[in-house]
């Protein structure tokens, strides 16, 4: 739904913009408009996934997965609440909780802060992105999969993130 309104939104721009130039610029624009604006609705959701939605479609898999600085990273998040994340070669041991259907880490051995609670999106088939629950990521970027602390997707299946990383 949100998808249709926004492209009707921009077609509205667009149109009006094609009565002022000729129908080719018009087009350009329209098409133009149509790849940037609106991703495909599979790889959107329009909200965050539930605390059952994350332990049913997440615990008892191994992630592997990158931040926006492109750094990779994996974690095992298992089905008693308790993870093993690795990066760059360094291990934690860590324990999982949640916090309404936000997703909690903490990793009690790190001697830095590490860890944090996020809410999960869904990206398709096997994408999610992490959200920090301190960010102040607007919910039109959230919706549109941008601005994201943290991209995952199991290892036990092709990956559908737009990534760095895969493919």
């Amino acid at each position: 739904m949100v998808f249709v309104l926004t492209a009707l939104i921009n077609m509205r721009g667009v149109l009006a913009a094609m009565k002022k130039k000729s129908n080719l610029t018009g087009l350009v624009l329209l098409a133009a408009t149509v790849l940037t604006v609106n991703p495909a609705p599979s790889q959107v959701t329009l909200g965050p996934l539930t605390a059952n939605q994350i332990t049913n479609q997440m615990f008892g898999r191994m992630f592997t997965g990158e931040y926006p600085s492109g750094a990779g990273w994996s974690e095992h998040f298992k089905s008693n609440l308790t993870s093993t994340y690795s990066e760059s070669g360094a291990k934690l041991d860590g324990v999982m909780r949640f916090e309404g259907d936000a997703l909690c880490f903490s990793y009690p051995q790190s001697n830095k802060w590490f860890g944090g609670c996020f809410q999960v999106w869904k990206r398709g088939n096997n994408c999610f992105d992490f959200y920090s629950v301190q960010s102040n990521v607007s919910l039109f970027d959230r919706r549109f999969g941008r601005a994201w602390q943290a991209r995952a997707w199991r290892t036990d299946a092709v990956a559908t993130c737009f990534s760095a990383k895969v493919g």
